[in-house]
């Protein structure tokens, strides 16, 4: 929990695509981190910047294949999100499939 914003591009797409790779349809994943906004700027200063945006996560979760099922604010600090992989998608990399 609270790493997933050390993988920095491009890695950060590789890392959705296996997340899609491994989750069967249906399935999901519970997104827990630190989002760059004034919360996190008052408790890191210049360092929230090291953090994603909500809309960066959610448009991550989006371009690979998943769903945002439902995200809140689970301290004043820290988002959870869940990301449901659509229910009929093949398991194949989303992003990038091989024709």
């Amino acid at each position: 929990m609270l790493a997933a914003h050390e993988i920095r591009d491009p890695l950060r797409a590789a890392f959705a695509d296996e997340l899609f790779r491994i989750v069967e349809p249906g399935g999901q994943v519970i997104l827990v981190e630190h989002l760059r906004d004034a919360a996190n700027f008052v408790a890191f200063g210049p360092g929230a910047w090291h953090f994603y945006s909500r809309r960066t996560w959610d448009n991550l979760a989006v371009d690979h294949g998943f769903t945002v099922a439902s995200s809140r604010m689970i301290t004043p600090f820290v988002r959870a999100a869940i990301w449901r992989k659509k229910p009929w998608t093949q398991n194949c990399t989303y992003a990038s499939p091989v024709p």
